[in-house]
C-alpha cells in the first residue's frame, strides 16, 4: 500500500510541475543543444524558410495541432496574452506557433492564424514542408506525443530558443506568466537570470519538501491504522 501511495504522490507532483498529459521532454538531453538551422517550415501564407533564417533574434516555439479542443487553444490565448507584455514580436523575438500533427494542412494553420489573430509576421503559424522536417524538429526539442482515439497526448509548454538556436529553456502548463517569459528570454540573451543559475537548486527544495510531505503523510496513515488494528 505504501509504495502505491508514494507512486501516486509522485505522479501527482509531477503533473503538478509539468502542467502537462504527456511525457516532457529530458531537459538534461536537451537544455544547451542547438536545433537544426536547415529545418523547412511553411508559414499560414505558404511561404517557405528555414529555421535558420530567424537567427539572430530569441526564438519562442509553442507546439500545438490545430484541431485541439482543450489545451492548445489555451496556450495560445495565454500568450497573446502575455507576449505584449514582454516584447514585439519581429523586433525583440520570433514566435513560432508549430503544429506538430502530420495531418495538419495549409488551411489548417491559416485558419488557427486567423481565430487567434495572430499577425503572420513576427509571430508565424507554421508547419513542417515535409514530416522529416516536422520530426526533426519535435526531435530536437524532445517533445513527444501519442494518439489516443483520434486525440493527441502531449506535454503543454513552449521553448525558448537562443538567438544561436541554442535550447536554453522550457515553460510548462497552459498559462504563462510574465516574469518567467522575461526569465526565459534573458537566459536566452545570455543574460543572468533566476532559473539558469537556481534551477538545479530549486528542483532539489522542491524535491525535499515533498519527501518531507510524503513521509509526514505516510506517518499520519500508519497511525490512523494503529489505532484501527486495537480497536478491532
Amino acid at each position: 500500500m505504501i509504495p502505491l501511495l508514494l507512486l501516486l504522490l509522485l505522479f501527482s507532483y509531477l503533473s503538478a510541475q509539468t502542467g502537462s498529459t504527456g511525457i516532457p521532454p529530458n531537459e538534461a538531453k536537451t537544455l544547451g543543444t542547438y536545433v537544426p538551422e536547415d529545418i523547412t517550415l511553411v508559414d499560414a501564407q505558404g511561404k517557405e524558410f528555414k529555421l535558420g533564417d530567424l537567427k539572430g533574434k530569441p526564438i519562442i516555439i509553442s507546439p500545438i495541432y490545430t484541431t485541439c479542443k482543450s489545451a492548445c487553444p489555451l496556450i495560445t490565448k495565454s500568450l497573446k496574452e502575455v507576449i505584449p507584455k514582454v516584447g514585439k514580436p519581429g523586433e525583440d523575438f520570433w514566435v513560432l506557433t508549430f503544429t506538430f500533427d502530420p495531418k495538419d494542412t495549409l488551411e489548417n494553420i491559416k485558419e488557427y492564424q486567423e481565430r487567434y489573430r495572430i499577425d503572420g509576421k513576427g509571430w508565424k503559424v507554421v508547419m513542417g514542408k515535409t514530416k522529416e522536417d516536422l520530426f526533426r524538429l519535435i526531435d530536437a526539442i524532445d517533445f513527444r506525443f501519442m494518439t489516443v482515439e483520434n486525440e493527441y497526448i502531449h506535454p503543454n509548454l513552449v521553448v525558448v530558443l537562443s538567438p544561436e538556436l541554442q535550447i536554453k529553456d522550457y515553460l510548462y502548463g497552459v498559462s504563462y506568466d510574465r516574469l518567467e517569459l522575461i526569465n526565459a528570454l534573458r537566459l536566452a540573451r545570455g543574460e543572468i537570470a533566476l532559473p539558469e543559475g537556481f534551477r538545479s537548486y530549486l528542483f532539489i527544495i522542491g524535491m525535499v519538501g515533498f519527501v518531507g510531505t510524503s513521509v509526514y503523510l505516510l506517518y499520519l496513515i500508519n497511525r490512523i491504522l494503529q489505532k484501527r488494528k486495537k480497536l478491532a
